[in-house]
């Protein structure tokens, strides 16, 4: 049996998570619970639904062009990836984009509206 460091487990975790396709490029429904937004501009929060827990973070990059406030209670649409946070050996969504949940919906049917207008 080979012997490893809490670093290699963790090193090899986040190498395998980000090799998975489906983990890089996805969209998650959830509830925003412990949203903090970091002096460094950074956001922290957790989405969750009836079943379990997800962390989150959005760099202040990605954080600068949300167009609402996030706010705890919040269902939303998140769009990014996960990844392993290495010190503390968390996988957590890295979130690029958050949309209120319904918003896409809504912006269809105002779409489909217009077009059925225009006939």
């Amino acid at each position: 049996m080979k012997k490893f460091t809490v670093t290699d487990i963790n090193n090899y975790i986040k190498a395998v998570i980000t090799s998975d396709p489906v983990l890089n490029s996805l969209i998650i429904e959830g509830e925003i619970s412990n949203f903090k937004l970091h002096s460094s501009g950074h956001c922290y929060f957790t989405l969750k639904d009836a079943g379990g827990v997800l962390k989150c973070v959005m760099f202040r990059s990605s954080a600068v062009k949300l167009k609402f406030k996030p706010e705890d209670g919040m269902k939303v649409e998140a769009h990014g990836s996960i990844s392993v946070y290495e010190r503390d050996g968390v996988y957590q969504i890295y979130c690029k984009a958050i949309e209120e949940d319904g918003l896409r919906e809504l912006i269809q049917n105002v779409r489909r509206i217009k077009k059925s207008d225009r006939r």
